[in-house]
């Protein structure tokens, strides 16, 4: 099934957006071979980039956000809810199971200062920019 996302902004469609947002981090999961994508927002300040992560369903010990070699790794697993006994269900949407996603953390992010909070269903991730420091420039004299 082929799906038309409307018109963004700019003429970008929804499928674009999320490519813009891997390519800012360099995400090196082109695909996850079994359960299920949250979806992520990913926005760049001044100071940090943030990520926005929706993960309804899922409690804040099953989540895991972990750093290391310069590659930022969220993984987590959304148990399934069981049926009660003697009920059908008829249409069911929603994905559970495990999930991973994996972003190379840009040169400038301070990656020993990441910090997450966990709020109504969405995970927050905000990871800051390391100070820049400015060139110095000597005064050479001639005697």
């Amino acid at each position: 099934m082929n799906i038309n996302y409307p018109a963004r902004p700019y003429g970008l469609s929804a499928n674009r957006l999320f490519t813009l947002a891997d390519a800012l981090f360099g995400d090196r999961s082109a695909s996850v071979p079994q359960g299920w994508v949250p979806p992520v927002d990913v926005i760049e300040t001044e100071n940090q980039y943030q990520l926005s992560v929706e993960i309804p369903g899922v409690s804040s010990n099953e989540v895991k956000v972990m750093v290391r070699e310069g590659v930022l790794t969220l993984s987590g697993d959304r148990p399934a809810v069981p049926l009660a006994e003697g009920s059908q269900a008829h249409l069911s949407e929603r994905r559970f199971g495990a999930f991973q996603r994996r972003f190379s953390l840009p040169k400038d992010a301070d990656g020993e200062r990441i910090s997450a909070e966990f709020k109504n269903g969405v995970l927050t991730i905000s990871v800051p920019k390391r100070e820049t420091v400015a060139p110095k420039e000597i005064e050479v004299r001639i005697a």
